[in-house]
């Protein structure tokens, strides 16, 4: 064999391995961590403009039927538009929704100090209520994106305790801000903290619902030889059982609602009934909410180890501490005990939830029913106080908390009966998808080197004659 016709044969390279492109613990964790703290920034500004509106309003001659409006106006837009931005995060990706989000907010802010009537304000804050109603979906796309089933709860724990505590400790730097300042440090404070968290997810949060991702998925969904037309629909992308997805939903609804409804009349109660001062009723809800916030971040993991249903239980058993509370007990310090439990129980209860619709939904509409998630508790939040106004009337307080009390436990009941968790095989739709992908990339290497060996043979045969 002559030179040229070696050279024609080229170099043979045999791959002893098959590069797997998935994230590793180390990367998913701290894109996590980014995207909490993203969070975490977002709604510590939310929370420092929450006590300045009143303030803001009263300056223009408004009073609780316009801030009323307001808080509807907000409620109203998120109920609509949190399933359309779901939708959006499924079909366009993940990061432009949690951007634009964050760009809305930011602009939403500079807008507050700029307005100059009610209806403004109304106004805007529909449209934040409506750009910003991608944010809780996109985020928890994220979670499921690149958590393995096994650890889904414990991230989501870490990502909502974000969303606890800005929401937290907002309000009191809203206060010190304003009483210091002005009303136009805390819209300007809550701006730029806005847009640290824009910035920081334009940098270092990723994409992990790629392009490449959703055409495989589509092409995936042409190849499967038994697809209907109806599972192209909204519907149709819904999980099944659908009775499931009910349940959870109606869990959302009711645990915003069941708050909501109780507290017009619980400031009322607990200043003119029980004659508490404003230190102790900010310190029972700082312990309700110090216990969410901390036991988010900690205890998410419990569902993944334990099961998704029974923590559930145990923390809508928990939760019905704070109304038994609000309607039996009139002593300060078990009050205060009664809410640090009753926030543990949400603090069980959130994780374990959003963690249980990922289990039951396929990764392409995961934003999508986030997003239905999002808009029940925003109805909630928007019943609860027009029910307790259209029966103020009608009752007293500790029946509406008698209500809210009994509410919750016709919740645990139900949950109890007809709450059914997925089954192994379908809660590990993902694990199973890169366990199959691992298969693939071993069975192609092994296929490449059995190629590269028989060649390298033949052409040592062509290189011995």
């Amino acid at each position: 064999m002559n030179a040229d016709e070696r050279r024609n044969l080229g170099d043979i390279v045999i791959a002893y391995h098959v590069r797997n492109y998935g994230l590793s613990p180390k990367q998913y964790r701290n894109i996590i961590l980014l995207l909490a703290a993203c969070v975490a920034l977002m709604m510590t500004g939310f929370g420092i403009i929450l006590p300045v509106f009143a303030r803001r309003l009263g300056e223009f001659g408004a009073g609780v039927q316009e801030l009323g409006l307001m808080t509807l106006s907000f409620a109203l837009a998120q109920f609509i538009a949190a399933p359309i931005m779901g939708s959006m995060a499924d079909r366009y990706g993940r990061r432009p929704l949690i951007i634009l989000a964050l760009t809305s907010f930011t602009l939403a802010n500079i807008a507050f100090l700029l307005a100059d009537s009610i209806g403004a304000f109304v106004a805007i804050r529909a449209v934040e209520g409506a750009l910003g109603a991608g944010l809780f979906p996109a985020a928890m796309g994220v979670v499921a994106d690149v958590v393995p089933d096994r650890e889904r709860a414990r991230w989501v724990g870490i990502v909502m305790g974000g969303y606890a505590a800005g929401f937290l400790l907002g309000p009191v730097v809203g206060g010190v801000l304003y009483d210091s300042w002005g009303f136009a440090a805390p819209f300007l404070i809550s701006a730029v903290m806005a847009a640290l968290g824009l910035l920081a997810a334009i940098l270092f949060v990723p994409e992990t619902r790629t392009a490449v991702i959703r055409r495989r998925e589509k092409l995936e969904r042409r190849r499967q030889s038994d697809r209907t037309p109806e599972q192209e629909t909204f519907l149709g992308s819904l999980p099944r059982p659908i009775y499931i997805l009910s349940v959870l939903l109606f869990i959302d609804f009711i645990l915003i609602f069941a708050f909501a409804f109780v507290e017009p009349e619980m400031v009322f109660y607990l200043y003119d009934d029980l004659g508490w001062t404003t230190v102790m009723f900010g310190v029972v809800i700082a312990a309700y909410g110090l216990l969410t916030v901390l036991g988010q971040g900690l205890l998410g993991q419990l569902s993944d180890r334990f099961g998704r249903k029974p923590i559930i239980v145990v923390g809508l058993l928990l939760t019905t501490a704070f109304y038994g509370g609000l309607t039996f007990v009139t002593s300060f310090p078990v009050m205060l005990l009664l809410a640090a439990i009753a926030g543990l129980g949400e603090a069980l209860i959130m994780p374990a939830l959003s963690a249980f619709y990922m289990d039951i939904t396929k990764g392409q509409h995961r934003s999508r029913v986030m997003g239905l998630k999002e808009s029940a508790a925003a109805l909630g939040g928007v019943v609860g106080p027009l029910l307790v106004f259209a029966i103020a009337d009608l009752t007293v307080a500790r029946q509406v908390f008698l209500l809210s009390f009994v509410l919750i436990l016709l919740t645990l009941a139900l949950v109890v009966v007809f709450l059914k968790e997925p089954q192994k095989s379908t809660r590990a739709v993902d694990d199973e998808a890169r366990e199959q992908a691992i298969q693939r990339a071993l069975l192609a290497q092994a296929t490449f080197h059995g190629i590269v060996t028989t060649a390298q043979l033949q052409r040592d045969r062509r290189l011995a004659a």
